[in-house]
């Protein structure tokens, strides 16, 4: 697979020419910062003329995207000596358009709007919108950096937000809605992630060195720029050679996950153990003979359950509260990365 273009850059139209050729129209891209995502991105459907749709997490980002010198575009329109701007076509949506100035020297959109900019957060009040047009779902920093609010049911929001846009057209016998999700690699068990069983899958890709993964039955991918050129040639700049050694570094150039250590990973016989409880995805099992326990994706017995709702939850934390010591003590093992990312936002610690 063909990841970038002769200059290093993330080469955008090969990525989604191979993921399409796999029946794959949902694609997770991550790589280091200034690789040539959005760039890309925005490039490709200029050039493709395709109608798009710019989503970023929240309005405040869609609104300040909307500004000029904050502008996805900006660059492009340097490089190309060009003018895309953004106009309000809503309270919660701009569209971004080829703008000339007029006499007074004010600019002013020219022609149909090429694509519209949205937020995750806000997208649901848009549900009247007629977005039938639109081709390629491009979501910006996808994965919230941790200073960031979560949005509450922040997966159950991208999905209804595929739907907004994608309507029925599959039933019409058209193409579904590409969608492009880009960050960097900010955090692995992020919401969508979680939500969609990734976060193991992609730590596997991350520990054998791998760039890709295809599910074609889910029509997903999810694709690494781990050896991007660019982030290579940057290791020599003055902001990461004062950063080197740091988590930051990790993430914006050898797009390595921001995440929490995993701890104490490993492939245990459940037949040692006997189940606790259980809570949402993950059960807890005790060992039969030693002071230690272990947490499974698999369910087995009739143990305690809880849901994985905010009253389940309280539930869990009150009644299981001796967690909290064994997590800190060492004595908890884990199937799983995500087995531990579960419990430990169950049980509220991290």
């Amino acid at each position: 697979m063909k990841l970038y273009d002769v200059d290093g850059w993330a080469d955008i139209p090969a990525i989604l020419d191979y993921c399409e050729r796999q029946g794959c129209f949902t694609i997770f891209l991550i790589g280091g910062r200034g690789t040539g995502k959005t760039y890309g991105a925005l490039s490709y459907v200029l050039d493709t003329q395709t109608p798009f749709m710019y989503m970023r997490r929240t309005q405040a980002q869609a609104d300040m995207v909307s500004r000029p010198e904050f502008s996805p575009f900006k660059s492009i329109n340097d490089d190309r000596d060009i003018y895309i701007g953004s106009v309000a076509v809503s309270k919660y949506s701009a569209g971004f358009y080829h703008m000339e100035q007029d006499s007074d020297d004010k600019w002013k959109p020219v022609g149909a709007p090429l694509g519209y900019s949205c937020a995750l957060s806000t997208i649901s009040n848009m549900r009247g919108f007629d977005a039938s047009n639109v081709r390629l779902l491009v979501y910006d920093e996808f994965i919230p950096e941790r200073h960031e609010r979560p949005i509450k049911n922040e997966a159950a929001a991208l999905f209804n937000a595929y739907e907004t846009i994608n309507r029925n057209r599959e039933m019409k016998g058209q193409k579904p809605l590409v969608m492009l999700c880009l960050s960097n690699a900010n955090d692995l068990a992020n919401p969508v992630f979680m939500e969609l069983g990734l976060v193991d899958k992609v730590e596997r890709m991350r520990q054998k060195g791998r760039s890709e993964y295809i599910d074609r039955k889910r029509g997903c991918a999810v694709i690494l720029l781990t050896d991007s050129p660019i982030s290579h040639a940057k290791r020599e700049t003055a902001l990461y050679r004062l950063t080197a050694g740091t988590q930051f570094a990790d993430m914006a150039l050898a797009n390595d996950f921001t995440q929490d250590h995993p701890i104490n990973i490993v492939s245990k016989d459940l037949k040692q153990y006997r189940p606790l409880c259980s809570v949402g995805e993950i059960t807890i099992y005790k060992h039969k003979s030693a002071q230690e326990y272990y947490v499974s994706i698999h369910r087995s017995g009739s143990p305690r359950t809880y849901d994985a709702t905010p009253y389940g939850c309280a539930q869990f934390r009150r009644e299981q509260s001796w967690l909290s010591i064994a997590y800190l003590e060492g004595r908890l093992y884990f199937e799983s990365y995500s087995c531990q990312k579960y419990l430990t936002n169950y049980l509220k610690t991290v």
